[in-house]
């Protein structure tokens, strides 16, 4: 895993790449907000790890065809698919506490979906549940993974500030508003001590 992430930050999705369901929606919807999220794609790893050992790299080209058309070849350079037939990728799953189960009848796995961010050194940071994350989202995970080489200081700054609502999955704005406001009012108090000051002085 070092290897791949070679001192980048990364978000993970577990899942198999001729999944019916969900998998590729995955991908797609990750795929395009990272377009959005304004960081470079040298910066960070996009990786689907397969849980599927029967999954050839033809499969992982396949779904990277598919993937190409949420992103462009900038972007799309940051992905990739990895398969094992050796089971290793299930593992993996297994030890990122993500649980599946093999139905042989219909061919499938049931299993959750979710993205995981990974610092570089291939620890979790945090999980965001599929499909309600936002460009935003995506940012400030690879920013807070990324331990201090990622984002802006008002990317800091927020996640200082506001930090991760884990019943919604998502990094809170209504606080990031509220720092706003106390930020403007902390502004205006300043002004208004320099008006006062100034005025002490002519008397």
């Amino acid at each position: 895993m070092s290897e791949i992430l070679d001192g980048r930050p990364a978000l993970v999705v577990f899942g198999y790449d001729k999944c019916p369901n969900l998998c590729g929606l995955t991908q797609q919807a990750v795929a395009s907000d990272l377009r959005k999220t304004g960081l470079s794609p040298s910066a960070y790893r996009a990786l689907f790890v397969s849980i599927d050992p029967g999954e050839t790299s033809e499969d992982a080209a396949t779904a990277r065809a598919e993937v190409a058309t949420a992103t462009d070849a900038a972007d799309l350079s940051a992905w990739r698919f990895l398969t094992s037939a050796d089971g290793s990728g299930a593992a993996l799953a297994t030890q990122a506490g993500i649980g599946f189960d093999r139905r042989p009848r219909i061919n499938q796995y049931v299993h959750p979906i979710a993205v995981l961010a990974l610092t570089p050194d291939g620890r979790i940071s945090r999980v965001l549940p599929a499909l309600t994350f936002e460009p935003r989202d995506l940012r400030l995970a690879l920013v807070e993974a990324s331990a201090g080489r990622l984002g802006s200081i008002a990317d800091h700054v927020f996640l200082f500030c506001a930090g991760f609502d884990a019943t919604k999955g998502q990094y809170t704005p209504a606080i990031w508003a509220a720092v706003k406001i106390g930020a403007v009012a902390t502004a205006l108090a300043l002004a208004a001590m320099l008006v006062l000051l100034q005025r002490g002085r002519r008397t």
